[in-house]
């Protein structure tokens, strides 16, 4: 039986259009499945499977149509006691047979495609290694995909925008281009930039996106036509601007966002080389000033006194929050986030 006369057999059946001949060659080929291995099945076992099945029914034909009626009678009533577990079992074959390639072929792009090419040709990368991929994409901005993500981008970007699909984790460096930003679709939020690097994240346990941002300036906000119109949000706009070593993670089944720092700031693309980190009794109002500059994060104290606290150490290759846990433990003081900006508390000196 060839693959076209096994569609029209299971058609058929589903549709109840078989005759008696028909309904016990199934049934046969039945008797011999072991239907309660089917759910731990692989996909490779499964089509082994169905090969076999298929080979079977094949095989039990000739003896049914020789076996005269008084044969075919018995096999007729002993068949009819798996009339419905067979029913069941031929419509996971029938699913593997008419829908099992295409699964295979839309992977995980299944979602709504945001991304438009005028030409029509749209370029699909994944990276299936275990290590990440770098992508340049026509304007030569570079695009690292982290193991298992993927992404859609037209073959070359043209009208007033540049856009792309993202699924998984990734990490941007974007051409700078004032008259075309460019736009990320990942899950239902879009970020949009004109020219920076930033990296996007996603969590599927807490169900959450996350934008970090290394340089330049981002807009992260909700994509309106991810979201049926009774989810509509009307005429809000829900959606942050963020800067360097900020952070947002939207939940999106709340659909809040929340900002924050990145776990490591780093300095910021302004800052110069030569930023002393090398302090002799300086005042913490200068040394707030310093890494607020070095790194672009705001760093305010609690009260006025802590201003005129002192530190001497080298800072220069310790990272930012090491920098400030030393500081504040030499002063009987400690530090916390406080959205996007960092809160020095303490009683602060005379």
């Amino acid at each position: 039986m060839n693959h076209n006369e096994r569609q029209a057999l299971l058609l058929k059946y589903q549709e109840g259009k078989c005759t008696k001949e028909e309904i016990l060659k199934i049934h046969l080929w039945y008797e011999g499945l072991n239907a309660d291995g089917l759910a731990v099945l692989s996909d490779q076992e499964k089509g082994e499977m169905e090969e076999r099945m298929l080979g079977k029914l094949a095989a039990e034909t000739s003896p049914v149509e020789y076996a005269g009626p008084v044969v075919a009678q018995s096999l007729w009533r002993r068949s009819a006691v798996y009339l419905s577990a067979a029913a069941a079992v031929l419509l996971v074959v029938s699913f593997w047979v008419f829908f099992g390639d295409r699964r295979g072929k839309q992977g995980v792009m299944q979602e709504k495609m945001f991304v438009q090419a005028p030409d029509g040709r749209l370029i699909t990368e994944e990276n299936t290694t275990n290590a990440p991929k770098r992508l340049t994409l026509s304007d030569r901005s570079t695009v690292t995909l982290e193991p298992g993500a993927k992404i859609v981008f037209p073959a070359s970007f043209a009208g007033d925008k540049r856009t792309v699909q993202l699924t998984g984790n990734a990490f941007f460096e974007i051409t700078r281009n004032p008259d075309q930003p460019f736009l990320v679709y990942s899950g239902k939020i879009i970020t949009r930039v004109l020219g920076t690097s930033f990296r996007i994240k996603s969590n599927a346990k807490d169900k959450a996106l996350e934008v970090e941002v290394v340089t330049g300036k981002v807009s992260v906000f909700e994509n309106r036509e991810a979201f049926s119109e009774s989810d509509s949000t009307g005429s809000q706009d829900n959606g942050v601007v963020l800067t360097p070593n900020q952070r947002v993670t939207y939940f999106s089944e709340s659909r809040h966002l929340m900002t924050g720092l990145v776990p490591e700031p780093v300095k910021a693309s302004t800052a110069t080389a030569e930023t002393k980190m090398n302090f002799d009794d300086e005042k913490l109002a200068k040394i707030a000033a310093t890494l607020q500059e070095t790194y672009g994060i705001e760093i305010v104290f609690a009260n006025d006194r802590l201003a005129h606290c002192s530190f001497t150490g080298d800072l220069t290759d310790m990272q930012l929050y090491d920098k400030l846990a030393l500081i504040c433990k030499s002063n009987g003081a400690d530090y916390e986030v406080k959205g996007t900006r960092i809160l020095i508390n303490g009683h602060g000196c005379d």
